[in-house]
This record gives structure tokens, C-alpha cells and sequence, in this order.
């Protein structure tokens, strides 16, 4: 069995963990959709692209050779996206040559990690059974347009099988795109460890809470800038950081903490060092979602034992356990944000015993993050097996269709002979 798993560097500090555990066991072959705006991302440090799309071995970037203990990097091709929009001519082309690459190899199964549009359609034409890792079950608010609403609803009927990472909005995905439930696995996120080993740059801000992530509205971020005027009020030495890269789709000088210095923006990419030593250095992150799945960021800040904020949201309160991990609030509610803010502002000893409690279940538990590993490799393969069945089925009733229509025929001409019309 060959299975070709296609993804983009947003989403490799969960990928490449999976992907290095995979290769051990079957035959899987990596293609990274990387364009100029996602070449530098956690995990993936790329310092420059041709300027000619297309789909180049990982051998030609020597820069990712620090991947080869995770990864092999012999079955890893970077799929090289120059064009601005997705839709561009260079776009189109490289996925057309990615999917030319995936015939050649002779893949049985494509594993994809984000619905295929525009020219990535072209996906289809392997004519292969396609498993989707959905991260975003649902989308966001913020993506919630009619165009990506036409995308998925055509998509969905053209794949086979749906992994979703966690069971939350299970039974809303299956109403949604009116789908059988057999179709709809599961599986989970856990902390992304891989930040442990990576050596911290040292903030220039201290005494502060964290939000980090790109920047969207569906984000909640104007709730918690609001929330922060009143938490300077009682606390004037604490600051808030937003790090990020993305539109500031509000209005900043409407809030204090802006106009006082109190607010920290970081309105860009931050490199791994940076975003590590801004995550270990935070007094706790906050995940103001108005709307959410599950989060990264939170996988993220666990990685590094620091407690989360976070809304009542998808699978946040599943994840943050309440009082545990960190402490749960409705989304858009800045009274209580606030309040959940300074109670952990003012109770350090709250903050230690949740980083304690992370640090157990999460950051050490060695042991505890393989078995989810393997547990999650285990449903993929079987997954995958599933699918290569399902597959010879197909085949096995096409031939013997194809053999009763050959039959058919044959005394079907027997017949007219016998009766001299041929």
C-alpha cells in the first residue's frame, strides 16, 4: 500500500510527528504545499522558492535537513506555489505536476489535510479513495463565506473518508453535509512537544498574558483587548502581547490598554525562538474564540506547561479542563473575562498548580503522548486498510460485471449467427 499524504506548513507540528511514525510502518510519501507567505512556519523553514511552480524533492532545500530524525526525507517533495492567489496559472500548473508526481509513484491512497479548491480539483482526477483529516469541521465565522460553504458541499461528495479530531461537532458535520456516520472517524490532537527543544529568545516584555496565533475575527481578540482596560485598572504593571500576523479588523484606539502602552502587538510572523520565549515567559495565554474546533495554540502553550484562558467553545472545555488546565469563560463575555483574568493574576499559586497538572499530563507523559501517537497511527491504518478494500471490491465487481457483459455479448453473437443475421 502507498499513501500520499498532502498538507501545508500550518499544520506540521502535527503532521510531522504522525508522518515520521507512519513511514516506519507503511510505504507514505509527503507533499508540503508551500507558497511564499506559509515558507516560514513552525517546524518548516524554508529561505526561498522558485520563482517556477512545480514540485521539487525536500533533498533541494538543504535548509530542512535538521527534519531528517523526524522525517524521510527522501518521500517528502515540496509542492511549490509561486502564484499570489490560488487560482493562479503557476498554482494550477504545480498541482497538476504534484498530481502527474502521485500517478507515478502509483499511490493507492491520497490523505489530505484541508478540502481541495480551485485548482487542486485536480486532486480528483487520481481517480484514488481519499481519506481528509478535518481539522475545522465547521468553519470558521470568519470563513463562513458562500464560496467556502460551494467548495466543501462539493468536495465532501467526492471524497471517502473524514477523520475529525474530536467528537464535539460529530453529529453537526454528519447533518451538515448529510453524510453516513460510517464515514466519520475520530481522532485528537495532543501537545506539540516538538517546542520543548527549541532554545528560547529571551522577550524584551515582561509581567504579561499571552494571545499568539493568526490574526481573524472569529479570534475574539477585540473582547479580550476590552477586557484588559478593566484588568490595568487593577493591575496597571501587567501588559497584554497579541502575536500574530494577520488584518487588525478593529478599531485600537477605542481601548486604553492601546493608548497607554499597556497592549504589546506583534502584527507579524514570529520565528520559532520568538513565539517559545514569548509562550515560556507569559504569566498564561488566552484563547478568546468567539467560535473554535479545537486549537494549536493550545496544544502549544501545554507543550510548555503554561495554563490557557479559554472560551466555552468546540472542544476547548474538553481540552482546558476548568480549574485544571486553565479556567473556561463564555465567549464574548468581558465581565467574566476579565474576572477569570485577575483571579489568576491574583492567586500565582492557581497558576502553579495548573502548570503543575499540565506538566503531568502533558509535558512529561512521555509514555502517555507515544500511546496516543500509536493509538492514532493504528486508526489510520486502519483507515487506510478500509479504504483499499473498499477499493478491490469495486474493482472485483467491475471485472465481473465487465465479464457477465463479455459473456452477454459473446451469446448474444452466438445467437444471431445461428439465426443468419450477422
Amino acid at each position: 500500500m502507498k499513501v500520499a499524504y498532502i498538507s501545508t506548513p500550518h499544520f506540521a507540528d502535527c503532521d510531522i510527528p504522525l508522518i515520521g511514525e507512519l513511514q516506519k510502518k507503511i510505504d507514505l510519501f509527503y507533499f508540503l504545499k508551500v507558497s511564499e507567505s506559509t515558507k516560514r512556519l513552525t517546524l518548516i523553514k524554508i529561505e526561498s522558492l522558485n520563482k517556477r511552480g512545480g514540485v521539487y524533492p525536500a533533498s533541494d532545500f538543504p535548509e530542512l535537513t535538521y527534519l531528517s530524525n523526524d522525517i524521510d526525507l527522501s518521500k517528502t517533495y515540496i509542492v511549490n506555489l509561486p502564484g499570489k492567489h490560488d487560482w493562479s496559472i503557476s498554482n494550477l500548473l504545480a498541482i497538476l505536476r504534484m498530481v502527474c508526481v502521485i500517478l507515478h509513484l502509483k499511490i493507492n491512497i491520497v490523505h489530505l489535510t484541508w478540502p481541495p479548491r480551485y485548482g487542486e480539483f485536480f486532486t480528483y482526477l487520481l481517480r484514488k479513495r481519499i481519506v481528509i483529516t478535518m481539522h475545522d469541521p465547521l468553519p470558521h465565522s470568519s470563513e463562513n463565506t458562500w464560496l467556502n460553504r460551494f467548495h466543501r458541499n462539493v468536495c465532501f461528495r467526492l471524497l471517502d473518508d473524514f477523520i475529525l479530531l474530536n467528537d464535539t461537532q460529530k453529529e453537526q458535520f454528519i447533518e451538515t453535509y448529510r453524510m453516513g456516520a460510517k464515514r466519520v472517524a475520530l481522532s485528537h490532537l495532543s501537545a506539540y512537544t516538538n517546542l520543548q527543544n527549541i532554545k528560547p529568545q529571551k522577550p524584551d516584555v515582561s509581567n504579561y498574558i499571552l494571545f499568539f496565533g493568526g490574526i481573524s475575527s472569529h479570534k475574539g481578540i477585540e473582547y479580550l483587548c476590552e477586557a484588559m482596560d478593566k484588568v490595568c485598572k487593577k493591575h496597571p504593571d501587567v501588559k497584554l502581547v497579541v502575536a500574530g500576523k494577520g488584518k487588525i479588523y478593529f478599531d485600537l484606539n477605542q481601548y486604553a490598554i492601546y493608548n497607554t502602552g499597556h497592549l504589546v502587538l506583534l502584527n507579524r510572523y514570529l520565528d520559532d525562538n520568538e513565539l517559545v520565549g514569548l509562550i515560556r515567559n507569559s504569566l498564561f495565554v488566552v484563547c478568546p474564540y468567539i467560535d473554535a474546533t479545537q486549537s494549536g495554540v493550545v496544544m502549544s502553550a501545554f507543550a510548555l506547561n503554561k495554563p490557557v484562558v479559554a472560551t466555552k467553545v468546540g472542544a476547548l472545555p474538553t481540552i482546558v479542563k476548568n480549574g485544571q488546565y486553565g479556567t473556561i469563560v463564555p465567549p464574548k463575555d468581558v465581565a467574566t473575562l476579565a474576572s477569570a483574568i485577575n483571579t489568576l493574576i491574583e492567586n500565582p499559586q492557581k497558576i502553579e498548580a495548573m502548570m503543575a497538572n499540565i506538566e503531568h499530563d502533558y509535558s512529561n507523559e512521555k509514555d502517555n503522548e507515544i500511546k496516543q501517537l500509536n493509538d492514532q497511527i493504528k486508526k489510520l491504518q486502519e483507515d487506510y486498510q478500509q479504504l483499499e478494500h473498499q477499493k478491490s471490491l469495486l474493482q472485483h465487481r467491475v471485472n465481473i460485471q465487465e465479464q457477465t457483459n463479455e459473456e452477454s455479448l459473446n451469446n448474444n453473437c452466438n445467437l444471431q449467427l445461428r439465426e443468419g443475421y450477422i
